[in-house]
């Protein structure tokens, strides 16, 4: 994320915190799988996001001044994240991600600015995956903006930092007014 995304964004005054995976995996299985077949990784991995958003917590920043953005397998995880332990964040953005095995019952997401980017022809997940998401999302209340790319590589197209960088200029301009 760190070479991929932050160092292309080139947002001032934000903070990063980047948790990293062990072995530069979530879990070992594919989020369509059943969720059992991600454990215990999946609950790890849940954790180490929880862990994340408390140092930004420690740290004095309120969730209304923190983005979460993952790609791919972190956006996944990023998704059940929000699914299960929604707060009222800035914003999210799931770059080629979707909710990790079967869609259980959506807790509800207040008016939560999610933003989705995503290809139609991703091999690692399917853009009926990320629509389906994007429902359940907007069926919890969250305020939605698919945007489906045609780009052929599984990577963070520019218009996806694009629209991360849409989703952290509010948050940076509210840290300034402090």
């Amino acid at each position: 994320m760190l070479e991929h995304l932050v160092e292309r964004l080139a947002v001032p005054g934000i903070a990063y915190l980047l948790p990293v995976a062990a072995g530069r995996s979530w879990y070992p299985c594919r989020y369509f799988d059943p969720r059992a077949a991600n454990e215990p990784w999946l609950s790890a991995a849940l954790e180490a996001c929880e862990a994340t958003v408390e140092i930004a917590f420690e740290a004095g920043i309120p969730p209304e001044r923190i983005v979460l953005v993952g790609f791919s397998q972190g956006a996944c995880l990023l998704a059940d994240f929000i699914a299960r332990r929604p707060r009222a964040y800035a914003g999210a953005a799931l770059l080629t991600g979707a909710l990790i095995g079967a869609p259980d019952e959506q807790k509800p997401l207040g008016g939560l600015p999610v933003v989705m980017v995503s290809s139609r022809h991703d091999d690692w997940v399917a853009i009926e995956d990320v629509r389906a998401t994007a429902r359940a999302f907007e069926a919890a209340g969250a305020r939605v903006d698919l945007r489906v790319l045609d780009d052929r590589e599984h990577l963070i197209a520019p218009a996806a930092v694009e629209s991360v960088r849409e989703l952290l200029e509010p948050t940076r301009y509210a840290a300034t007014e402090r």
